[in-house]
Formats: structure tokens, sequence, C-alpha cells
């Protein structure tokens, strides 16, 4: 069966023709750099204004600042803070974008791993400083967990509807599956080693603390040299196929006559001269402005939520272990999830699956291991010796994803069973409450 009719990869050319109308060329000249930049801008600000303009969501700044200031009860702060939080991130994606667009592919990508998971970064700092190690340590197996299962399912469903079949390239996906394994795999040892030897050996507490520092050096340097592989030697692996530039008779045809291109209107005016212009002084000082008050902010509600996590676990009888891993990381990746469905919806899917594992990476190798640093600096004892039960869900996590991915070949039934564990894993945390 010839699967590839169903599902055709986005890339070169066909990447700008998304970005121009029906009846006009692809923009030619531009590069499959550019054109990778061009797409992540346009998807993400196109996917801005749903969450900046509701309206509706902006109320819960105030209401959360009120809630604190005032003294209302910790629910009303938790869960005002949380839907606070919504709208801010799609002010600090769209700032990180513009500041990307200016510093360049790699000191971009460093931008985003930093601020790209500010609310998981908050917390688990503020965990960390407080010696709740614990409490971080769920915040991060929540995050990596509502990436590859609910984020990835509702990619898969979205992108899987309207066609039988969608293809995935297999390069592509046997580096994350691979780069996914590993890091699993480096997270774990610390929590198989505390298990193996419990009591009988003395030391082991301070084993396992010199051991999880240890092993979250090599993980910061993994993730450099991580992004060091997509943007610098291997950058054209995520870029989707190359251009086709030989005819029919595989000749060069580079120097024919370039194709007219049809007017364009004002949206791709727009598109066209960002890539053409150097963004100015001032464009650049007033997205930076920006960023750093959206940050803060989110940094504000996110200190307004961790104080608030301990009242509101008790007086609603839902455990701390559950909104640590499944209420504060759907709300951090909420507009991640918007983006990457209408990515998928688009067509897009590869983009879509890069960016849920970049983000998965982000948190695996940076932010994790960067707590475990700061735990040193502060004299913590925040280790990668995971509670057993959540290094067993997180190892089954990625061993069935990575069952998914090595097929290349998906179904909308991909994304429904992906959402369907995320379920059943919520519920079991739920009911099993604070160990």
């Amino acid at each position: 069966m010839d699967r590839s009719r169903y599902n055709q990869p986005v890339g070169g050319n066909e990447v700008a023709a998304l970005l121009v109308p029906d009846n006009s060329e692809p923009l030619p000249h531009l590069n499959n750099s550019t054109q990778r930049s061009v797409l992540f801008n346009d998807i993400v600000r196109s996917t801005v204004p749903y969450l900046v303009n509701a309206k509706a969501l902006w109320i819960f700044a105030p209401l959360s600042l009120a809630s604190r200031v005032f003294h209302w009860s910790s629910i009303s702060t938790s869960i005002f803070s949380i839907l606070a939080i919504i709208p801010l991130s799609a002010i600090l994606s769209n700032a990180s974008d513009k500041l990307s667009d200016a510093s360049g592919d790699l000191l971009g990508a460093l931008v985003n791993a930093t601020f790209g998971n500010i609310v998981e970064l908050t917390i688990g700092i503020l965990a960390v400083i407080h010696g709740d190690t614990a409490f971080a340590q769920s915040v991060m197996l929540g995050s990596i967990l509502s990436d590859v299962l609910l984020v990835l399912g509702c990619c898969f469903f979205s992108a899987a509807w309207r066609m039988p079949i969608v293809e995935l390239s297999m390069i592509l996906t046997g580096t994350f599956s691979s780069l996914m394994i590993i890091t699993t795999v480096a997270l774990i040892i610390p929590t198989v080693l505390s298990y193996t030897f419990g009591d009988s050996e003395p030391n082991i507490d301070k084993q396992i603390i010199s051991f999880s520092r240890g092993t979250a050096v090599v993980l910061l340097i993994l993730y450099i040299a991580y992004l060091y592989f997509e943007f610098v030697t291997h950058k054209e692996l995520f870029e989707g196929e190359p251009e086709e530039t030989a005819g029919d008779n595989g000749e060069d045809d580079s120097d024919a006559p370039p194709t007219p291109i049809a007017p364009l209107g004002p949206w791709q005016h727009m598109e066209l001269d960002m890539r053409k212009d150097t963004p100015s002084i001032s464009g650049l000082l007033g997205s930076f402005g920006v960023f750093i008050s959206s940050a803060l902010a989110i940094v504000l509600f996110s200190r307004f939520l961790f104080d608030s996590i301990n009242e509101t676990s008790k007086t609603t009888h839902i455990s701390r272990t559950f909104i640590a891993i499944i209420l504060i990381p759907i709300a951090s990746n909420s507009l991640e999830c918007v983006t990457v469905v209408r990515a998928s919806e688009s067509g897009r899917v590869e983009f879509a699956v890069g960016v849920i594992v970049d983000s998965i990476l982000q948190i695996a190798l940076f932010v994790l291991p960067a707590l475990v640093i700061l735990g040193w600096v502060f004299g913590q004892a925040m280790t990668l010796d995971f509670e057993a039960f959540q290094a067993i869900i997180m190892f089954l996590t990625i061993l069935l994803v990575n069952h998914l991915l090595s097929s290349g070949i998906y179904t909308y039934m991909h994304g429904i069973l992906l959402v369907a564990w995320y379920v059943i894993i919520a519920a079991a945390f739920f009911l099993r409450g604070d160990i």
C-alpha cells in the first residue's frame, strides 16, 4: 500500500506555500532555516490572540492579586493564580519568539529552554529552596507526562481525524526516541539504586545525592549537545524535506526563470518584511520589556500558587501530589497544547511533534538537572531518586510512546489511547494521595 498518498511531508516551498494565498506560488528565495522560523512564528502568533484576547482569563490576574492581599481563601488564590498564568504564558511566548528572531536559533532555543517552562522552573526553585524536593520532582514528572500523553495525544487525534493515516519521518522520530529513552533511564537509575540497596548500605543517601548531581551535570551537557545537533550540525533533519530543484529529466533547472509570484496580501507583506528586515532597536526593546514584565508576572502568580497549595490541599482533600503532577502541568502547557493542535490540524505534524519533544527534553535535560544543581548550591538534598510509583509510571509511559513513535504511522486511535492513558494515570494519582 502506498502510504505516502495519505500525508505528504511539509517542507521546502510547501512550508512557504502555507503562508501565502492558495492562488499564489510559494516564495522560492527563502531557505529552509528561514522557512522553519517563519513557520513557528506563524503558528504561535496565530494562536496567541485566542488566549491573549480571552478577556475572561485576564480578569483572574487582579483577582489573584486581590486574593493574596486581602487574604481570601487559599482555594480562590490557587484557582485564580492558575488561570492568570494562561494568558500571561501566551504573552511571554509571543515576546520570546520575537526576541528569538533577532538572536538566532541556538540562543533562541536557550531562551525558550529557560522561560518556556517558567512555571515549572519557578515552582521547582521555590520547592527546592524550601526543602520540599519531593514536590519539585512531582512537578517535573507531571510536566513530562502532560507533554508526552495529553499534548501528544491531542496532536495525533487532531492530525489524523480527517485522514486515514498520518506518517512521520523515521529519522526524526528515531532521534527523538533515542533521546527520550536515554534520558528516562538516566532519571530512573537513582531510584533503582535506592531501592536495590535499601537499608543495607549505611551511606546510600549520600551516594544517591552524589550520583544524582553527577548525572545532572551529564544531562546538562547532553542538552547542550542536543541543541548543537538540532540547530548547527543536523538542522536539515528538523526542517522537513529539501526542495526539489531538478526537473523530470534529471537536469538542473536552477537557471530557469523564477516563477511569477502573485501579489501578496497585508499579512503576507508583514511576514515578508519580518524575514528581510532587521528588527528595529525600539521594537526589540519593546519585546524585551514585554518579555521581562510577563515573566515576572508569571513568577509572581506561581509564587502565589505555591504558597497556597498546602492549605488548598487540606481544604479540598486533594493531594499535593495530584496538584503537582496533574493540575499545574495542565495549566502550564495549555498554550503549547493549543499551538500543537493548530499545527497538526494544518498538516504540520512533524513540527508539532518536534515542539512536544523539545518541551519534554527541556524539562528532563535542563530544568530537572538545574534544580538538582540548585539544591546542591543551597544545601538541599534534591536528587533524581523518584518515588517508586512515579518512576514506574514514567518508565512505562516513555516505553509506550517510543513504541508508538517507532512505527511512524498513526491514526486518531493512537491519540485517543494516549489521552486515555493520561486519564488513567490522573485517576491513580488522585486516589493514591500523598505517600
